[in-house]
């Protein structure tokens, strides 16, 4: 996607990044620690719910795209493929490889999560908010998104929930997306996101 003054192009069609990492789940987590249709934070082998609504910081210019395999094993990292470019998207590595994305993110308090995950509602995520980010009003500003809506998606082959963002304003990019130094990142009080119907089977991951 390309806004008019050309701030920001995102083209939609190895190793990860150090944690801890920020996620989506449609459906919860397993182990019951984290509720369907929510954010959490993964360190290690801790997951902790974390408030979509109250807005965090993605470093856009740091995102990543590609695709991601995983054979679904317990602590078996999955493998990516990056895009040399987010402007040009690579062809499918394979069958068994899913879109996914990878993005520090500033999430209150100087803590820095990334989100980065594969699978279908974090990909329309990203597709649903590329339009805002073509938006940017000047090269250096990030967007402080929250979670607007939970959006139920019927697939061929399952369904999901896509966590839809909006871009509450544009920031100065915070110290802790700087060099780590913690800062902090002020938010201001939001309603909480609108809750879709709940679906029968959502897939996490569902094809698409």
């Amino acid at each position: 996607m390309k806004g008019d003054n050309n701030m920001f192009n995102l083209d939609l069609g190895s190793t990860g990044a150090a944690g801890p990492f920020l996620a989506w789940s449609a459906i919860g987590t397993r182990d019951g620690l984290v509720p369907a249709r929510s954010f959490y934070i993964r360190d290690g082998g801790n997951k902790t719910p974390y408030d979509g609504s109250q807005g965090f910081v993605m470093d856009i210019d740091a995102l990543k795209t590609g695709f991601q395999h995983s054979e679904g094993a317990v602590g078996v990292a999955p493998s990516w493929k990056w895009n040399e470019s987010v402007s040009q998207m690579m062809g499918k590595p394979g069958d068994d490889w899913k879109k996914g994305f990878s993005a520090p993110c500033a999430t209150g308090g100087g803590a820095v999560a990334t989100w980065e995950q594969a699978g279908a509602a974090a990909w329309q995520s990203l597709e649903a908010l590329a339009p805002l980010l073509g938006q940017r009003p000047d090269a250096k500003s990030l967007p402080m998104v929250r979670v607007k809506e939970a959006k139920f998606i019927q697939f061929n082959k399952g369904s999901t929930v896509v966590p839809i963002l909006e871009i509450v304003k544009w920031v100065d990019r915070p110290d802790c997306l700087k060099d780590g130094i913690a800062a902090g990142i002020a938010t201001e009080p939001t309603p909480a996101p609108v809750a879709a119907p709940a679906p029968a089977a959502a897939l996490d991951d569902a094809e698409f």
